[in-house]
């Protein structure tokens, strides 16, 4: 039996794997043809290729010892052979960093959740308003300087353009004076000018100070003005809060008008999604309420945080408004999804369709993932639903590979290994 030795595989992903109830339908390993995907056949040519490779300049992997022993007319009584199958059935597929990518191998978190699935209804996912901002200028400006690029993640504070206009300038010029004049009469004291100069002083402070407020400058950029190395006219636009650049249409030397959108940034650790319900079914949902949200096959836990309490006069159906925690950047805003607003619960391990394939013996099985080798684990299937499989059979917090599982089990059979985690 020959030993597996290639080098372990960084590639995790955090999912929240909530439950499922409902009818048994058809999984993955039924759906498994006689083809194999081209992506699969190159790992596996890549794999045996490198074996191959170990077995011919390693002939002690071949039991190169135990050969030896035999030509000087030691005796085996065959328990070295119990020995080498019982060593094979404990060890794991270790795969490479290439050879798991090519392979398409996905690892996630199992988790449990809570989920119903009664009352299935439309849904679209929504970029977060509260943490989206679409930036603009107040004032015309050309961009001299990008200093991101589209889908680039940034965190506060990160540089994103350097724009400059003589309507910059103008408006930081006024902050100046009006800076100056105001020092001047607080200086003085109210009683040696009038109560209203007094007053119009600190009104035009404040109204040149919120002009460059909403031009994008910080108080930092705005206090340093004052500096006379800083240049009049121009200043870094930079990251309101952490998030992705999204929808940047800014050009080198472009002189932009007022108003126009220069980018969006947007955060997707959280989204929204607007799911669209009948009136008979709106009186059965809550503020704060757990949903289930079905996306591309995959299930998610959303809460119910408002509804709009008027009717859409062309669909005759409320909004209900979700929220939903993406914290690994599996959705995005734009999507289509299905909610669930039953009120039957079940808790448990749910796997994709992906995650699961049939054992020699014909039981399902998935593959748990330590950190250095994939080993297979058989499991129960209870029920299924939307291509979720409600599980036993692993402990909650595992490692368990959702995509690839297919290869896995190819792989597994062609080096002998048995399954005997029961």
């Amino acid at each position: 039996m020959k030993n597996l030795t290639l080098s372990p595989m960084v590639l995790a992903m955090s999912l929240a794997l909530p439950l499922t109830i409902g009818s048994h339908s058809a999984l993955a390993g039924d759906d498994h043809g006689s083809s194999t995907d081209p992506k699969i056949q190159l790992a596996q040519d890549n794999f045996h290729a490198e074996h191959d490779h170990n077995d011919a300049s390693h002939p002690e992997a071949d039991g190169g010892d135990h050969a030896a022993e035999t030509a000087h007319g030691e005796e085996d009584d065959g328990h070295g052979h119990d020995e080498e199958a019982e060593e094979a059935e404990e060890e794991g597929l270790h795969l490479t960093p290439a050879q798991s990518a090519i392979a398409g191998i996905e690892v996630a978190t199992a988790v449990e959740s809570q989920l119903n699935f009664e009352h299935p209804v439309p849904a679209q996912l929504l970029a977060n308003p509260n943490v989206t901002s679409q930036l603009s200028l107040p004032v015309d400006a050309r961009v001299i300087a990008r200093h991101v690029n589209p889908g680039q993640d940034v965190a506060k504070g990160t540089p994103l353009l350097t724009l400059a206009s003589s309507d910059i300038a103008n408006a930081q010029g006024r902050y100046l004076l009006a800076q100056a004049e105001w020092k001047r009469v607080r200086s003085l004291g109210e009683k040696a000018i009038s109560a209203s100069r007094f007053q119009q002083a600190r009104i035009d402070i404040e109204t040149s100070l919120q002009d460059l407020l909403a031009l994008g400058m910080t108080q930092a950029q705005i206090d340093g003005l004052n500096h006379e190395q800083t240049r009049l006219g121009q200043f870094e636009l930079l990251a309101p809060h952490a998030g992705t650049v999204q929808q940047d249409n800014s050009v080198m030397q472009q002189n932009l008008p007022a108003l126009t959108p220069l980018m969006v940034l947007a955060n997707e650790r959280t989204l929204w999604a607007n799911a669209q319900v009948a009136p008979s079914q709106s009186g059965n949902v809550r503020i704060g309420q757990a949903m289930t949200l079905a996306v591309n096959g995959e299930l998610f836990q959303a809460t119910v945080i408002g509804r709009d309490h008027q009717l859409n006069p062309q669909t005759r159906t409320e909004s209900i408004r979700l929220e939903v925690a993406n914290p690994d950047h599996r959705l995005h805003a734009g999507q289509f999804a299905t909610a669930y607003l039953g009120q039957s619960q079940r808790q448990g391990i749910v796997l994709p369709d992906s995650a699961l394939s049939r054992g020699p013996d014909g039981d399902w099985m998935v593959y748990l993932y330590d950190g250095k080798e994939y080993r297979a684990q058989e499991i129960q299937v209870i029920n299924a639903i939307e291509k979720q499989n409600l599980i036993t059979g692993i402990p909650l917090g595992s490692q368990v590979v959702i995509k690839g599982a297919f290869f896995l089990t190819s792989e597994q059979a062609k080096s002998g290994l048995s399954i005997h985690n029961h």
